[in-house]
C-alpha cells in the first residue's frame, strides 16, 4: 500500500462526488487531496489516523476532513463494512460561491476541518438522515441542496471536536508520505511482537533517532506512544468482543507486564480494563 495523493475523478454530471462501500474490507491507507471530505461509518469499527490524531471509529461515526489533510481508516476485523462519503472541492460550485454572507458559519467549518472534525451524537443522528435522503435523491438539484442541508447541520454543532492537533504538519513530500506509510504499515503487521525503534527505523531507513524526531513532527507523539496506543486500542476492542481473560488479552496485545497494562490502559481510557468490559 504506497500511496500519498489520491486523485479522485469527478462525476461529470455532478460538481461533488458521493461514494457508498458496502464491503468485506475498508481499504482506506495513508493519503491526502484537495478535495473536503464528509465521511460515514455504517458498520464495523477499526482504528483512524488523522494527521497526528490517533483514535478509534465504530458505527455511527461522522467525521468531516479538510483539504489535504493526511488521514486513513483500518477496519479491525472482515466482514461488512458500511461506509458513505461525500468528497468536494472548496470552490466546486464556483470561487465566490461559499464568499456569500448566508455562508459564513460553513466558511468557519470549512477553516476548522483544516484539523479534521467529530460530530457530536445529536448531530450524528441528524445528519444520518440528511444524508440518507442525499443518497437517494435521483435529481441533481436535490442532492445540491441536501448537501447544503448537511454543511449547515455540521456547522450548527457547537460540539464538534478537532482531530489532529494545532501543531500538526503535513509530510511536505511524497516521498515522505510514502515513508511515514511504509513505517505504519510495517507496525501494522507486527504491532503484537517485541518492537524496537532500531527495527523501524530500517523500514523507514533512517537513524534511530532522526525517526524518533520524524514521528515527532508528523505524529506528535513518539514511536513508543504510537505503538502503545495502537495495542490498547486493539486491546480495547478484545475487551467488548470476546469473553478472554484481561491477562490474556494483555499479553496477546505486545504487554509483557499486566500491572503495566492495567496502569496504561487507566491513563489512556480513565477507567481499568473491567470496569470498561462492563460498560
Amino acid at each position: 500500500m504506497k500511496i500519498s495523493y489520491e486523485k479522485i475523478s469527478p462525476d461529470t454530471r455532478a460538481s461533488f462526488t458521493c461514494i457508498e462501500w458496502d464491503e468485506p474490507e475498508l481499504y482506506c491507507p495513508h493519503h491526502f487531496h484537495p478535495e473536503l471530505e464528509i465521511t460515514q461509518i455504517l458498520a464495523n469499527e477499526g482504528d483512524r489516523l488523522v494527521g497526528d490524531s490517533f483514535d478509534t471509529y465504530v458505527p455511527g461515526d461522522l467525521a468531516m476532513l479538510g483539504s489535504n489533510l493526511p488521514h486513513r481508516y483500518q477496519n479491525r476485523k472482515s466482514g461488512r463494512n458500511h461506509t458513505r462519503v461525500v468528497q468536494f472541492l472548496p470552490d466546486a460550485f464556483g470561487a465566490d460561491f461559499f464568499h456569500l454572507p448566508e455562508f459564513r458559519q460553513i466558511r468557519q467549518l470549512f477553516q476548522d476541518a483544516a484539523r479534521g472534525l467529530r460530530f457530536s451524537e445529536p448531530t450524528r443522528k441528524q445528519a444520518h438522515t440528511t444524508l440518507n435522503r442525499l443518497f437517494k435523491a435521483d435529481a441533481a438539484p436535490q442532492r445540491l441542496i441536501h448537501l447544503l442541508e448537511l454543511l449547515q447541520l455540521l456547522s450548527e454543532d457547537d460540539a464538534r471536536q478537532a482531530m489532529a492537533s494545532q501543531h500538526f504538519m503535513a509530510p511536505e513530500k511524497a516521498e515522505q508520505s510514502e515513508r511515514l506509510q511504509r513505517v505504519l504499515n510495517y507496525i501494522d503487521e507486527h504491532w503484537k511482537e517485541k518492537l524496537s525503534l532500531s527495527d523501524v527505523a530500517k523500514v523507514a531507513c533512517l537513524h534511530p533517532q532522526s525517526l524518533s524526531r520524524y514521528f515527532n513532527k508528523h505524529l506528535r507523539r513518539t514511536f513508543q506512544q504510537y505503538l502503545i496506543e495502537l495495542r490498547l486500542s486493539r486491546a480495547s476492542r478484545e475487551l467488548l468482543e470476546t469473553k478472554r481473560t484481561v491477562s490474556d488479552i494483555a499479553y496477546d496485545c505486545g504487554f509483557n507486564n499486566l500491572a503495566n497494562f492495567n496502569r496504561r490502559f487507566l491513563a489512556h481510557y480513565k477507567t481499568s480494563p473491567r470496569d470498561y468490559r462492563s460498560w
